[in-house]
């Protein structure tokens, strides 16, 4: 039946096909329209991309650069200077032109400006807005061409433009919305990433600041929670666990103690930075832009320093060039110089202390990571640790047996034995010293002078290190194990959110939302 089925079909492809190719010549008439459409993209395309290629190697790029960087009032200037070409480009091009030769060229240049740290995904958006408008806008917006095509002719052009207005005024609104809400845009994409089978684990550096956010919400909601599981778990009876675990499980406490005073530091150093960045933003862009005009005279000083190098005698310029070049070099020396000269003398000083306040930050949020690191991972250990007791335990037979097969086996062959159950330990948390073993009786028995008694005292040691393991495991399986579960699953979600393999859902929800906005870090420059 399924055979018939997939005959039928194929039949009926193949007759489809014919009768297209064949009545009134549809097939070829339709391949030759999408060539002619293709082909016209791709023309667009090349185009765009040589004037673009060309733009820059002629330095055009670093003209629109230099202009946009000099605008004063900053990245939104910027911003805005951009949309505005792009709104009036709209009314004579087609949006595929704009947004193959304009945006490579602005792109780059407002996603590189550090005041506004904003995403890719937010610029293509709002540029994706503002080109949508150019199908409005007279005289070549496609949409009024729709409309004249069905319009009657008592409705005249110039009432459409009329009519068009108030759509392209609802355009320009939504523009300006999702322009100071960026989080209209942002939130759903890092919501998807942040929720994907693909998602970032919590280490990822890109999530530390907004998990540090939603560890100074959880501790501030669930502080006295999260010290009472600690103060439990502290007490608990770990004499069942071998001393060097139980010392890194002792010190993973007094770590997880330390965590919320440590986000307490960062919420006392984000504070003070904010009190001193009003006073010091000002200064800040006043020097940048100072700096940033002599590094301009820099760069001309340097190519006329080539040309008086390369003047003289043997030299591809005249000693006259030379002379030129030296005397346009004190002029624009004296130009850097006198620019730099209007630096405010407090700003080292005043600079300095910035630094250090930013220094705390960055070394209160270091400590913190470390802490929470510290006092999780140990506790994730162990439990793994008592937990594989089980596996241990299936593995347990056949080393209890290796003294017996040593004695029967051919040395190769216990060996190669040995060697594959001694990778198979390996998938088995805590049983180095037994795999260490294993490895010595399959070293002595290799080779043409195998060492039986040597074997059977390095089975005998694996065999000891095995009963001892398994030992402590079934005794904290039971005094233990439970304790540090209730203590894990308290901790998990705030103290231990970073040692996760991914962020829970809504851990996730709370990062995509903060993300989603963005933050000004130009004063870190």
């Amino acid at each position: 039946m399924a055979i018939m089925a997939v005959v039928l079909l194929l039949i009926a492809i193949f007759w489809s096909g014919w009768r297209t190719y064949t009545i009134s010549d549809t097939l070829r008439g339709v391949m030759i329209d999408t060539a002619k459409t293709t082909s016209l993209v791709f023309i667009i395309l090349l185009g765009a991309a040589m004037l673009t290629s060309a733009f820059r190697a002629f330095g055009g790029e670093d003209i629109v650069k230099e202009f946009l960087g000099g605008v004063p009032g900053g990245f939104w200037t910027q911003f805005f200077i951009v949309m505005l070409v792009i709104f009036v480009m709209g009314f004579f091009l087609d949006f595929i032109e704009i947004a193959v030769v304009v945006v490579p060229i602005m792109a780059p240049i407002l996603l590189a400006d550090p005041s506004a740290n904003i995403t890719a995904v937010w610029l293509g958006v709002m540029i994706g807005l503002n080109i949508q408008t150019s199908f409005l806008t007279p005289p070549f917006g496609f949409a009024l061409f729709y409309l004249r095509g069905v319009a009657p002719a008592t409705v005249k052009t110039v009432a459409m433009y009329r009519g068009v207005i108030a759509f392209i005024g609802l355009q320009l609104l939504a523009l300006v919305i999702v322009g100071f809400n960026p989080a209209l845009v942002n939130y759903l994409p890092n919501r998807s990433s942040l929720l994907a089978e693909t998602a970032p684990p919590p280490k990822n550096p890109r999530l530390q600041y907004c998990l540090e956010e939603y560890a100074e919400f959880r501790f501030a909601e669930d502080g006295d929670q999260i010290r009472a599981a600690i103060q439990t778990a502290s007490q608990l009876d770990l004499n069942a666990l071998p001393a060097d675990i139980r010392g890194d499980l002792e010190d993973s406490f007094e770590n997880a103690e330390s965590a919320i005073p440590n986000i307490d530091a960062i919420v006392a150093a984000k504070q003070a930075i904010a009190e001193a960045t009003p006073d010091y933003r000002p200064l800040h862009r006043l020097v940048r832009a100072l700096e940033r005009d002599a590094r301009k005279y820099d760069e001309q000083i340097e190519e006329l320093q080539v040309i008086v190098n390369r003047s003289g005698e043997g030299g591809i310029f005249s000693a006259e060039r030379g002379e030129r070049a030296l005397e346009e070099i004190t002029v624009l020396e004296g130009e850097r110089d006198a620019l730099l000269a209007q630096i405010p003398e407090d700003w080292d000083p005043r600079h300095d202390v910035f630094l250090e306040l930013q220094g705390a930050e960055i070394n209160a949020r270091r400590t913190y990571r470390r802490t929470v690191d510290d006092a999780y991972d140990p506790l994730v250990e162990t439990i793994a640790l008592i937990e594989g007791r089980g596996a241990l335990e299936q593995k347990a037979d056949a080393i209890r047996a290796l003294p017996e097969q040593l004695g029967t086996m051919a040395p190769d062959e216990f060996s190669e034995m040995v060697g594959t159950l001694r990778e198979e330990l390996g998938e088995i948390d805590g049983v180095s010293d037994i795999r260490s073993a294993l490895n010595g009786a399959r070293r002595a028995m290799r080779g043409d002078d195998p060492e039986p008694q040597e074997a059977a005292a390095e089975i005998a040691e694996a065999i000891a290190a095995l009963e001892a393991e398994l030992s402590w495991r079934e005794r904290a399986a039971g005094d233990v194990l439970p304790g540090l579960q209730e203590y894990d699953a308290a901790i998990a979600k705030n103290i231990g959110l970073r040692g996760q393999d991914r962020l829970p859902r809504d851990q996730a929800l709370f990062v995509a939302r903060c993300n989603a906005d963005h933050r000004d870090v130009s004063l870190s420059f």
